[in-house]
């Protein structure tokens, strides 16, 4: 690719405009043009458990149970973390940088900064830097459950964390907290209009997880706008947003614009998806002061140094987080293709994994392939009991599961 050319195909490669170089990129590569690349790559041969060379795992093992990136992170952000590594013993300001990258890529504009003064004292802006999504979450249930309590409405098969941090405040420490369950559609999507309607005086969380994990499915931006002017500005709206930069459409749907919009809004993000940094712990949320003001109270720091300049290469890295979307992709069309062969019923998913039907126990399922060096999931037990969730893998991953899959169904029928 010319210079010009990878200038223009960046360009594109922004949220409002997320696809549009896939689309160019990929239009001469059909599926099954991919799957005979796969079946050269394994040479002919049947793909064997032994062969697997899985980027961040052992040999011989298939981990497609976590809703990890099987690609693995960016270069640049790993040639970021050697330059700056043999200076941990120095304090850093690298957050700035980190926000920069963000506010370009996410389009916030940021408050101007005097140069004369540190980072530390510049001027507040909307982005919350944290040590992964899960301490932003858990901020959110220190902020506004820990204290008076109050309730929390999500969806039934939604990820959960908030729910949980309630209940575990009402069991253990005895606050009345109340985890209100709102039924989704047949389709296994958020129904916001049921939200709503379960939201009262005491609500003190509204929780969106967009798309959903584990259902995968996805809100539009112009859904959730409606769902917030239908509830009070008292109600905290929490959304989710770990699997955004899967969601197979152009523009994707980000919430950020309604968190600068409504000051009851955050938005929060993680690195651990997208940009495959999981063991680094690095996330972020997009909030107005007001929120800010109160995760502040409960916050013990942000995310290290190397996690910082980790965080800043990746976010600019637009080619790797192309292939990191394709890799997904083209691992969940495979198994779309080869589900309907089976005949297994699965929910289509804008998430790094797919929930699959197996029609029969899925534990004892699932604790065979592990037998096999093969690690998928179970979730949710009691409504799912008969489900899978299987996590994006690389073409070879994808094709030693699936054989894995038929031969465990095949001796378990």
């Amino acid at each position: 690719m010319h210079n010009s050319d990878n200038e223009s195909f960046q360009k594109g490669l922004t949220r409002r405009g997320f696809m549009k170089g896939a689309i160019a990129a990929g239009a001469a590569v059909t599926l099954s043009d991919k799957l005979a690349m796969a079946t050269k790559m394994i040479s002919g041969k049947a793909p064997t458990i032994e062969a697997v060379r899985g980027v961040g795992v052992d040999p011989g093992l298939v981990r497609m149970s976590l809703n990890e990136n099987p690609l693995g992170p960016s270069p640049r952000a790993v040639e970021a973390i050697a330059d700056r590594m043999f200076g941990v013993n120095r304090y850093g300001t690298e957050l700035g940088d980190l926000m920069q990258a963000l506010s370009e890529f996410d389009e916030v504009e940021l408050p101007k900064r005097d140069p004369n003064r540190s980072f530390f004292r510049s001027p507040p802006g909307p982005f919350i830097l944290s040590s992964g999504s899960s301490q932003i979450l858990g901020l959110l249930s220190l902020a506004y459950l820990s204290r008076e309590g109050g309730e929390v409405v999500e969806a039934e098969f939604g990820y959960g964390q908030l729910s949980r941090a309630g209940s575990f405040y009402k069991e253990i420490f005895g606050v009345d907290v109340n985890v209100i369950k709102a039924t989704m559609t047949k389709g296994y999507k958020h129904d916001l209009d049921v939200m709503a309607d379960l939201i009262t005086e005491k609500t003190s969380l509204a929780v969106i997880t967009n798309p959903n994990n584990p259902t995968g499915t996805l809100l539009q931006t112009e859904e959730m706008d409606q769902f917030i002017t239908k509830i009070p500005s008292s109600v905290v709206v929490v959304i989710d947003e770990a699997y955004l930069h899967f969601a197979e459409q152009d523009p994707i749907p980000s919430a950020i614009p309604l968190a600068l919009k409504y000051d009851n809004v955050i938005v929060v993000r993680t690195f651990s998806k997208a940009y495959a940094m999981a063991a680094l712990r690095l996330g972020y949320g997009v909030a107005s002061q007001k929120i800010q003001t109160e995760l502040r109270k409960y916050s013990t720091g942000g995310p290290n140094v190397l996690a910082s300049v980790a965080g800043a290469a990746a976010v600019r890295d637009l080619d790797h987080l192309q292939k990191s979307r394709e890799v997904v992709w083209q691992f969940k069309h495979r198994l779309y293709e080869e589900f309907d062969k089976m005949g297994l019923e699965y929910i289509p998913s804008q998430g790094t994994f797919i929930m699959v039907n197996i029609n029969r126990s899925s534990r004892a399922v699932v604790t065979e392939m592990r037998k096999r060096k093969v690690s998928v999931s179970s979730r949710r037990q009691d409504e799912f009991k008969n489900w899978i969730r299987i996590s994006a893998g690389t073409d070879y991953e994808t094709e030693v599961f699936l054989k894995t899959l038929k031969d465990v169904l095949s001796k378990a029928s």
